[in-house]
């Protein structure tokens, strides 16, 4: 009897744990990147139609955010982003958004005047999630001047905004 106890009890609490453990790595990833990953060139329309690349976005930092305008996490985030865009931009970071879903690239317009966004935004491109293997939006990545990839995180819930600061001060710091 108290083997059989013992038994139903870890098998009763180490689905949920494992479960837990499971979703806790899904929601959030982040990390620090490699020093020689470099972030992939991109060719995208602006909501103006003009086309844009990396390097139409100058600064010593550049935060690119991969989202669609339907995504409530992506949208959960936007205060925050732009609580940073307002405080570092005089500094030296630029921040780009980036639809990551074709289909949705004409409620951009409707999304950038609800959501009072004045940072730049870039329609979706086929191949966006293949190129840049995002598996969840928002997904941030933190570039340096060059294009190389200091942070990236998947993903979004409150408090995040912190790590995120913490990562384009150091970026601004460094020259």
């Amino acid at each position: 009897p108290i083997l059989r106890r013992t038994m139903t009890h870890r098998s009763a609490w180490w689905p949920r744990t494992f479960a837990t453990l499971l979703l806790v790595l899904c929601t959030v990833v982040q990390e620090r990147a490699s020093a020689a990953e470099t972030f992939k060139p991109f060719k995208l329309k602006g909501l103006d139609g003009a086309e844009r690349t990396l390097a139409d976005f100058p600064g010593r930092a550049t935060l690119v955010v991969f989202f669609h305008p339907t995504c409530a996490f992506c949208n959960a985030a936007l205060p925050a982003v732009k609580t940073l865009d307002r405080t570092y931009r005089d500094r030296g970071l630029s921040i780009v958004w980036i639809n990551v879903l074709p289909e949705e690239n004409k409620q951009l317009p409707e999304w950038r005047t609800r959501h009072e966004v004045t940072m730049p935004i870039l329609a979706a491109g086929k191949s966006l999630l293949r190129d840049y293997r995002l598996t969840m939006t928002p997904t941030h990545y933190l570039l340096d001047a060059t294009g190389t990839v200091l942070w990236k995180h998947a993903g979004y819930k409150a408090g995040d905004e912190g790590a995120m600061e913490k990562e384009i001060v150091q970026a601004l710091a460094a020259r």
